[in-house]
C-alpha cells in the first residue's frame, strides 16, 4: 500500500544518515494527505542542472569531479551498511543539490536491504529490479535470470551517470523505443566515447573515459567497486583548489539568478511559480525555537497560499518528497530520532569511507541534525492518487 511503501521509504533513509544522503526530518500523516518531509534542496536536481542549458550555460569541470565524487561518497556509505543498502534506481533525477551544490543523494523507493552473499539470489519468477532503463545494467533485463544480489548493479548506473556529467547531453536520447536500447545494451553497445561525445579539453579525459567504460561493464565482475573510484577520482579532485571551487559555484548562482531574473522580467512572476504550494496552519507561538520534532500538523482543509506570503514567515516550511492517499487514523508530523548507521558500521568498513577533500560539513548525526532543523524548507503538493 501506499503508507507501507512510504513507511519504508521513510525507514531507509532515517537509516542512512550521512552527508551526502538526503536526510529525513520526518512524516506528514493527515487522512487525505501522506508525506515524507526532508530538507529543501534549492538548486533542484543532478538531472536540472545537466539539461538546464538555458539556466547554467556552463558548468566548471572542477564542480562536475566534485559532484561525481560526492556521488560515489554516497553510495559507498550505504554499501557499507550492514546489511549493505542498494539503491538500484540511481539516475540524475535522484541526484539532488543543495544551497551549494553539494549532492544529496535521494529517492530509495526500488532500494534493498540485501546481505551480500554467495547463496543469495533473485527467484525465477521475480520482475526486473531498478529505476529507468538507462540507467539499468543489462543483466537485470531478464527476469527469470538467477543473479546473485550485487552493488554491481550501481556502479553500472554510476557509469551512465559519468558520461552524462561530463557530456551534459541525455542518454540515448535519439532513441524512442526502450525495447532498442534493451537489445543494444544486451548485445555489448554503450554510448559514445569518442570527442564527439566526450570533448578532448576535459581534464583527465583518459581517466574518465576508462572509469565509465569498466563502470558499464558487460561482465558484472569487471566493473569497480565505489572505492575503487574514490580511490582514482580523490587526486584528480585535489588537482583543483578551493577558490575555483567557489568561484564554480558563485557562477552557477549568478546563472540561475540571471535567468530568473529575465523570466520576472518578461512574465511579470518567478519561473515555476504556477506550482501550487501548501499552507499547513500550525498552532505555534512566533517567539518560540521551532523544531521538526515539535510541530504537529492538524487535519484542516489545505489552502493554497496568496503571492504575498510575507504573514507566514514565522511558519516553517517543507518538502514532500511522496504523497498517497491514506486512510488511517489523523496523525501529526512525527520526527524520527537521528541516531547513526556510523555506529554499525565495522572498523574495516569504516576504513573505506573517505574523508572529502573540500569536506563543507561534519558527517556526525549531531550536526546533521542541526543542520536540517536550520534548513531552508519548503512544501510542495503532490498529486493524491484516486
Amino acid at each position: 500500500s501506499d503508507r507501507n511503501h512510504l513507511l519504508k521509504e521513510a525507514e531507509i533513509l532515517h537509516k542512512a544518515r550521512f552527508s551526502y544522503i538526503l536526510p529525513i526530518l520526518g512524516i506528514c500523516n493527515e487522512p487525505e494527505f501522506l508525506g515524507i518531509v526532508t530538507e529543501y534542496m534549492t538548486n533542484g536536481s543532478l538531472n536540472q542542472l545537466l539539461h538546464g542549458k538555458d539556466v547554467y550555460p556552463d558548468i566548471p569541470w572542477c564542480l562536475r569531479f566534485r559532484i561525481l565524487y560526492e556521488i560515489a561518497l554516497g553510495v559507498n556509505y550505504l554499501h557499507n551498511m550492514n546489511p549493505p543498502l542498494l539503491h538500484h534506481d540511481l539516475k540524475t533525477q535522484n541526484i539532488l543539490l543543495d544551497d551549494e551544490f553539494h549532492v544529496k543523494i535521494a529517492d530509495f523507493g526500488l532500494s534493498k536491504w540485501r546481505v551480500i552473499s554467495m547463496s543469495q539470489s533473485r527467484s525465477e519468477t521475480s520482475l526486473p529490479e531498478g529505476g529507468t532503463i538507462i540507467y539499468m545494467p543489462p543483466e537485470d533485463y531478464n527476469p527469470s535470470q538467477k543473479t546473485r544480489a550485487s552493488v554491481k548493479h550501481d556502479i553500472y548506473s554510476y557509469a551512465i551517470i559519468m558520461w552524462e556529467v561530463m557530456t551534459r547531453k541525455q542518454p540515448f536520447e535519439d532513441v524512442i523505443n526502450p525495447l532498442q536500447i534493451m537489445y543494444s545494451v544486451s548485445q555489448g553497445q554503450r554510448l559514445d566515447l569518442s570527442e564527439e561525445s566526450l570533448s578532448m579539453d576535459i581534464p583527465h579525459r583518459a581517466l574518465i573515459t576508462r572509469l565509465i567504460a569498466s563502470g558499464w561493464a558487460q561482465n558484472p565482475d569487471e566493473r569497480p567497486s565505489f572505492l575503487k573510484c574514490l580511490i582514482d577520482l580523490e587526486p584528480v579532485l585535489r588537482t583543483f583548489d578551493e577558490i575555483a571551487m567557489l568561484e564554480a559555484v558563485i557562477l552557477l548562482k549568478r546563472s540561475k539568478w540571471l535567468y530568473e531574473s529575465q523570466c520576472i522580467h518578461k512574465s511579470g512572476k518567478k519561473p515555476h511559480e504556477d506550482q501550487t504550494s501548501l499552507n499547513i496552519p500550525l498552532n505555534l507561538n512566533p517567539q518560540e525555537e521551532m523544531h521538526s520534532a515539535s510541530i504537529q500538523c492538524h487535519a484542516l482543509p489545505l489552502q493554497s497560499i496568496p503571492p504575498d506570503v510575507s504573514t507566514f514567515k514565522s511558519v516553517p516550511k517543507y518538502n514532500i518528497l511522496s504523497s498517497g492517499r491514506n486512510n488511517g487514523n489523523l496523525g501529526g508530523l512525527r520526527s524520527l530520532s537521528s541516531q547513526s548507521m556510523d555506529e554499525n558500521l565495522s572498523v574495516t568498513q569504516s576504513a573505506k569511507l573517505l574523508v572529502h577533500p573540500y569536506s563543507h560539513s561534519p558527517s556526525s548525526d549531531k550536526s546533521i541534525s542541526s543542520a536540517s532543523n536550520s534548513a531552508s524548507c519548503v512544501l510542495r503538493s503532490s498529486p493524491i492518487p484516486s
